[in-house]
């Protein structure tokens, strides 16, 4: 059993590298050096957890060179001081066909399922991604280079929560040494799996105020006295005052770029475990944020920074002295007119 210090002091960061537009193109093209740049940027802002997506469709194509390749992310993460916490499947984005996941497109290279609703909702099919999970207990379930496993972002859909409970269950009944957990965007979620978890979490990308952030975070530090369980915020951007813009809605411009630092010094104060989007300044995840525009992140590829305030923010430390280049990034320049 893990100490509850284990759990403290969590200043995470989600990590997809800037030219990969989803899981299945970061294992594929995945760079040894491009990895030890970008963890020697997480230790500037003194990152000590990332949590990122494996691709399971990635797996089945080349599991050795997949976990060849993990594996070298683990201990050059390692050797920055930083704990990786992978995410097995993912309930967002497109349906992961060959010419989604091979997607660079700037607007429509968006983030890909995994698996894809054909497979989720036939429990006929689910022996493949029940493979998957026991092949990485087998392999993770006691690696100290894990902060915890998650098997599934964010489902939503009936289908997804079986789909999840099964993957669970499989994750539990292998369980070594790290803690399972479950990504989810609301705190009903944490009821449904309570049972399997050790770790359970929620996302507050965009909220529309302070005061409903606090009543969130009022809410979680509940949670935490009575489970006994850590409650983390494992994906969060900024106030977004003009509206959360995950359906295309209307969003005011000023609201589109990163703004870390109307949430960080919130999270400090309450003492909550916390993943900031991004690591990398990246256009939109999902493609309805896309599409108006919405950019995330904090470091450029040179090192230079989008606003230094955030960096600051997320340091926690206001004597941090980085180039700040308040621009996008180039290859998304079509992209960044929407917002400008």
């Amino acid at each position: 059993m893990l100490d509850k210090s284990y759990f403290n002091n969590i200043n995470g960061a989600v990590y997809i590298p800037t030219k990969a537009y989803n899981a299945y193109q970061m294992w594929r093209d995945y760079s040894s050096e491009v990895s030890k740049r970008d963890m020697s940027y997480a230790r500037i802002l003194h990152i000590n957890s990332l949590r990122l997506w494996i691709s399971y469709e990635y797996w089945l194509v080349d599991k050795d060179g997949f976990k060849a390749k993990f594996d070298d992310f683990l201990d050059i993460a390692a050797s920055y001081g930083i704990r990786t916490m992978p995410s097995l499947f993912e309930c967002c984005g497109r349906i992961p066909t060959k010419e989604n996941i091979e997607d660079t497109d700037q607007f429509s290279g968006t983030a890909v399922m995994s698996p894809g609703t054909m497979i989720v909702r036939d429990k006929s099919l689910w022996g493949g991604p029940r493979s998957f999970v026991e092949w990485f207990m087998d392999n993770y379930r006691d690696d100290e280079r894990l902060l915890a496993i998650e098997l599934v972002n964010e489902p939503k859909t009936a289908e997804d929560e079986l789909f999840t409970i099964d993957m669970l269950k499989t994750a539990c009944s292998l369980k070594g040494s790290r803690p399972i957990t479950n990504g989810s965007n609301e705190l009903g979620a944490i009821l449904m799996y309570s049972q399997y978890l050790d770790i359970y979490q929620t996302h507050e990308n965009f909220s529309l105020s302070e005061s409903s952030l606090r009543f969130h975070l009022d809410i979680i530090s509940h949670i935490q006295i009575v489970a006994g369980k850590p409650v983390w915020i494992t994906e969060w951007q900024r106030l977004r005052k003009s509206g959360i813009g995950f359906r295309s809605e209307y969003v005011a411009k000023e609201d589109l770029v990163p703004c870390h630092k109307s949430m960080a010094p919130i999270w400090r104060e309450y003492g909550v475990g916390n993943f900031v989007w991004s690591l990398m300044l990246k256009p939109a995840y999902l493609s309805g944020q896309r599409k108006v525009g919405t950019f995330s992140g904090i470091f450029h590829e040179d090192g230079s920074v989008y606003n230094l305030a955030d960096a600051r923010a997320v340091a926690d430390d206001d004597s941090l002295v980085l180039e700040e280049r308040h621009e996008f990034p180039a290859m998304f320049d079509e992209v960044a007119k929407l917002s400008r």
